[in-house]
């Protein structure tokens, strides 16, 4: 594919690389493909013991913005003081406005973003050949591209997902919005929120989070295994149920069922799933495994009977968008229940390709799971439907051709600085870590 012009996207994130986000992986890995060049700007480094081997595929360079304020105090106040000396008035523009916002909100992670922002500017920004910012969450990395955007006069961008929509105070990111060039969220469900906190003229993209297909390879017809498999994947905290799906398989198992269930994950809810998972003597018959690469995860779908993912809505309103893992299962033609919420209807369509209960209803999700148990002819329609409907709504291929459209459209502008240009010098910088 023909090379685009040297312009640089700078990707903001939360972390680099994460276990969990491989969405976010597979976009980096479709715009170089594209011939996007891409500069990642990371918050953090997680530092996970299993990485996917996919990021050795990526060419993009990362710079590591500290995200730990007081043990970077110092650094983070050169870089603020030397950014307000070039740029005075704003500087003390963006600053009033993140100060001003914190105080309303009695918190002062705005204005730790908008140190960060001021840090990116100064120490991170230089050389790199930036012309827009394009952050993942519309939190925190979206909170320091809108400042960052501020203090440079660069455009930004940014996808919106889940949690960070729910949970966050509306009129800022109503503003957000209004100031970005494009947003993307991944369900047409989060559209239709934040069409109504922006208003219909807001340029909001659905692009499902779509998959590598050949990646996912198509399979026949399933053989089933004698003692059926059941697997459920995903971070061990509330908003995935994990705690929902062991009452239910603990009332399969008072049918008389028998099964194996591995539920692969790690998280804050570990230590309490074990106990649960002893007092209803299901020891024996659910594993919770640490999480695996990508790679390894195949092998897990692969003998799979069933996958069952039970999400619900949090009373803060934390929640699922569509998991990652459940349009997974469904490519790689394994029987799928979950739960109506949130975009997950939009990929489970019950009764065609997979069952969906009500949340936070074991009684109604062991139904589900017995239904399918009981059933290898139904189970074989969920399988070819569930692989048919990745292919028809979530190629990654074809989602992504949105966000390069609207991408390449902003890197083509002109960007308009907030006031006249600077020029951005560079400084040694020992706290970034560039790879």
């Amino acid at each position: 594919m023909k090379a685009l012009p040297e312009k640089v996207i700078g990707l903001i994130l939360k972390g680099y690389p994460r276990l969990s986000e491989t969405f976010i992986m597979n976009e980096i890995l479709l715009l170089e493909e594209r011939g996007f060049n891409v500069h990642i700007f990371a918050m953090r480094n997680p530092g996970e013991a299993a990485v996917h081997d996919s990021v050795r595929r990526v060419r993009a360079p990362v710079t590591y913005i500290p995200d730990y304020f007081w043990r970077y105090f110092f650094a983070f106040m050169h870089a603020n003081f030397r950014l307000w000396r070039r740029r005075p008035r704003v500087y003390w523009q963006a600053l009033r406005f993140a100060a001003g916002h914190s105080l309303r909100q009695r918190n002062s992670s705005t204005l730790k973003r908008f140190a960060q922002a001021a840090y990116l500017v100064e120490r991170g920004l230089p050389n790199t050949g930036v012309m827009h910012f394009h952050a993942h969450f519309s939190h925190d990395p979206t909170t320091v591209a809108f400042f960052a955007s501020r203090l440079t006069g660069l455009p930004y961008s940014f996808s919106a997902h889940a949690k960070d929509i729910y949970l966050q105070e509306v009129d800022f990111l109503r503003r957000k919005i209004a100031t970005a060039q494009f947003v993307a969220t991944c369900t047409e469900h989060n559209k239709r929120y934040l069409q109504e906190i922006a208003g219909v003229e807001a340029e909001i993209i659905r692009s499902y989070h779509g998959l590598d297909l050949n990646f996912f390879p198509r399979s026949g017809n399933r053989e089933f295994n004698p003692v059926p498999r059941i697997l459920s994947v995903g971070r061990l905290v509330p908003k995935k149920g994990f705690s929902v799906l062991l009452k239910a398989l603990s009332t399969l198992r008072q049918r008389g069922y028998d099964f194996r269930c591995t539920i692969i994950g790690s998280g804050p809810m570990e230590k309490e799933l074990r106990k649960q998972i002893a007092k209803l003597d299901l020891n024996g018959f659910v594993e919770l495994h640490s999480p695996v690469s990508q790679n390894q995860l195949l092998d897990y779908y692969r003998s799979a009977d069933l996958f069952a993912l039970a999400c619900e809505v949090q009373k803060d309103g934390d929640r699922d968008g569509i998991p990652n893992v459940i349009v997974e299962a469904l490519a790689m033609g394994v029987p799928v229940i979950s739960t109506r919420i949130s975009g997950i209807p939009e990929c489970v369509d019950h009764g065609a390709n997979g069952l969906l209960v009500p949340q936070q209803n074991p009684t109604a999700l062991a139904d589900a799971m017995a239904a399918i148990l009981n059933d290898s002819a139904l189970a074989q329609q969920f399988s070819r439907a569930g692989r048919k409907k990745v292919e028809e709504y979530f190629d990654a291929r074809q989602n992504i051709e949105p966000i390069c459209a609207a991408l390449q459209q902003a890197i083509d502008n002109e960007p308009q600085p907030v006031s006249r240009p600077f020029k951005i010098e560079q400084t040694p910088s020992p706290e970034l870590t560039h790879v």
